[in-house]
């Protein structure tokens, strides 16, 4: 098992630190691995959706609605 220097320890800290700051902004952790973080986050609204089905939902099928939310989606990666 190897030791961590100064400089690792101090980075996993600010990386820790910066996924508790994206958790308090409604990020979820969809993977943690030694390495890094994967965050999630869907900015699609309830409200977005309806207005979506209203105007563009009869004639797509509800595709429309479909490519409102995986355009919403949002990924993010933090480095340890």
């Amino acid at each position: 098992m190897t030791k961590m220097t100064q400089e690792e320890k101090e980075d996993r800290i600010k990386a820790i630190q910066d996924v508790k700051l994206l958790m308090a902004n409604d990020w979820n952790i969809k993977e943690e691995t030694p390495q890094m973080y994967v965050l999630t986050k869907n900015t699609a609204t309830l409200g977005g959706h309806i207005l979506v089905l209203i105007f563009l939902g009869w004639w797509t099928f509800g595709v429309a609605n479909l490519i409102y939310h995986l355009a919403s989606y949002k990924k993010k990666k933090v480095i340890k």
